[in-house]
């Protein structure tokens, strides 16, 4: 029996190894929070309950984005002609969970169009409320986060002077030098490393007195935690939701820094191989926050399906332990 690194980082023996020897079995351990969070839910209770158009994907996972095309509710451009939309004659509009920007929102109400907020309520209630307080502060403030998502186009927008937007190095380098009382936040969706690692540079080259406010969500963080862990002893990984989600990728990220080989992220069930289950004892499953129970269960089964051995699920708690779940699933056998 091999010794291995235990889900709190200890030297111990697996006893899961003798079981997987005598019972050929391979675990399935789904880590804490994995799917979707109260945000992502909120925005899809939002378009289901008002059908109305919607400006842009609801959320970056395609699953959701085809199940609600499929309900006959239309998607238009994020950021469509708004005279246009009256034109066609557009009365009422579902703004997606990233976010829309503050004087489009100003727009859509000038034009006689109601909007459907689904922004996520960390965004509404916490994100914007602090970027309004140290801009009448009279802070510069630096977000950490791409420049090109929604959620940070739509952030920009809540500041009385420019919103310094920058994910790389190269981007900071061109910051004005001359910011001050500079507050320093981020995408609510990035990795803890990201941040800090860019706060570091920030510090040392541009602004050395700065505050940064680590303004990542919870569920996010949780997540991030959850998959870190659990890839640290775990043979392989699957992470499961939309290639454009920028909190799943992170979580694919975060997996390969120790499975840099052994890290696959899906957004289909369609897409998982049954050679990477070769010589896999324990597989970790992660999701991201757009990530739907009903796509998790479809993995799940497609795992079953193509698995050479029988199939027992696991998941890790909040403490992070790894407990039994009360199904247990197995292959078909002749």
């Amino acid at each position: 029996m091999k010794k291995k690194l235990d889900y709190r980082g200890r030297i111990s023996l697996e006893v899961t190894d003798l079981l997987s020897e005598v019972r050929k079995i391979m675990e399935v351990i789904i880590a804490h929070a994995a799917g979707t969070c109260f945000g992502v839910q909120a925005a899809i209770n939002v378009a289901e309950e008002k059908r109305k158009p919607i400006l842009g994907p609801l959320v970056h996972n395609p699953k959701i984005v085809g199940d609600l095309a499929r309900e006959g509710i239309p998607i238009y451009d994020r950021y469509s002609d708004i005279a246009g939309l009256k034109e066609e004659g557009l009365t009422d509009v579902v703004i997606t969970a990233h976010g829309y920007p503050k004087e489009l929102k100003e727009e859509l109400t000038k034009h006689g169009i109601t909007y459907h907020d689904a922004t996520c309520p960390v965004l509404l209630k916490w994100v914007y409320k602090k970027i309004e307080t140290f801009d009448h502060q009279g802070a510069d403030i630096v977000i950490i986060g791409n420049p090109e998502h929604a959620e940070i186009i739509a952030s920009r927008t809540y500041a009385s002077k420019p919103l310094h937007a920058v994910y790389t190095e190269a981007q900071i380098d061109a910051l004005p030098n001359d910011l001050q009382n500079v507050v320093v936040i981020c995408q609510t969706t990035i990795t803890k490393e990201k941040f800090d690692s860019l706060v570091e540079y920030l510090r040392r080259t541009k602004y050395p007195n700065l505050k940064a406010v680590d303004t990542r969500c919870k569920p996010v963080k949780n997540q991030q935690g959850a998959v870190e862990s659990l890839a640290q002893w775990v043979d392989a990984m699957l992470i499961v939701g939309g290639y454009d989600s920028s909190n799943t990728t992170n979580l694919a990220k975060i997996s390969q820094q120790y499975l840099p080989e052994k890290t696959y992220h899906i957004d289909s069930p369609d897409l998982i191989k049954a050679e990477w289950f070769e010589n896999v004892e324990h597989l970790g499953l992660g999701a991201g926050t757009s990530t739907p129970q009903s796509q998790i269960q479809d993995v799940l089964q497609r795992i079953v399906e193509l698995s050479p051995t029988s199939v027992e699920l696991r998941q890790t708690t909040k403490e992070g332990d790894v407990v039994g779940m009360d199904v247990a699933v197995e292959t078909e056998t002749m």
